[in-house]
């Protein structure tokens, strides 16, 4: 496959050209030594967190191809965080979002959401966990990639498949880029009561996409 899109995060700032921020508050999005930051800043409350994240909607999108990623991924638990290929919505059959989710704690999982004319429905592999080595490995940053064909999906760590969702069709419509570093329901996180020591960042450091 041919490289169409990349982005290495060695500016200054976030190139907006090419990303849409998810929440402005100053702070939560930023680059720091060639790397996108992802972080999660406190509310009013001490144990009230805001979620934060960025995406290619409306500026870049593809049809099928190989979408990849090298991400630093939670350490610790108590929120989630998103590597994301999807559509723009799910109200038109067939769409989808392909995702990684790390949940800290050592999981990630690879993960579809799929609308078809039977409905929309949460597609996991039996086991949902990658294994990795105990958690050491969630200090690194880890190549992530998602392969989208007319047959299937499939999921890639580091070159290698993890899992693979079989499809009697996927979807046409083009799909974005989005990364989410977010909170549970409600923004409420127990382990963080001290807002000068907060949750570490979801980090990112290059996006290659290729047809």
């Amino acid at each position: 496959m041919k490289l169409v899109w990349t982005e290495n995060f060695d500016g200054p700032a976030i190139d907006e050209t090419k990303w849409n921020i998810h929440n402005r508050n100053a702070g939560s999005v930023s680059i720091k030594d060639g790397k996108l930051v992802l972080a999660m800043l406190p509310g009013k409350e001490s144990t009230y967190w805001q979620s934060t994240g960025i995406s290619t909607a409306n500026k870049f999108s593809q049809a099928q191809g190989y979408f990849e990623a090298s991400i630093r991924m939670l350490q610790t638990g108590g929120r989630a965080a998103r590597f994301e290929v999807r559509n723009k919505s799910l109200d038109e059959p067939p769409s989808a979002r392909i995702f990684f989710e790390s949940w800290g704690d050592d999981h990630i999982a690879p993960t579809t959401q799929v609308a078809d004319f039977t409905g929309i429905r949460m597609l996991r592999p039996v086991k949902h966990d990658i294994n990795f080595d105990g958690g050491a490995s969630y200090r690194k940053f880890q190549t992530y990639g998602i392969h989208w064909t007319p047959k299937y999906f499939a999921w890639y760590v580091n070159g290698k498949q993890v899992h693979r969702q079989d499809l009697k069709a996927t979807p046409t419509t083009p799909m974005y880029v989005e990364f989410i570093h977010h909170t549970a329901e409600g923004g409420i996180i127990k382990a963080f009561p001290d807002p000068t020591n907060p949750p570490e960042a979801l980090q990112i450091d290059w996006v290659k996409v290729y047809k």
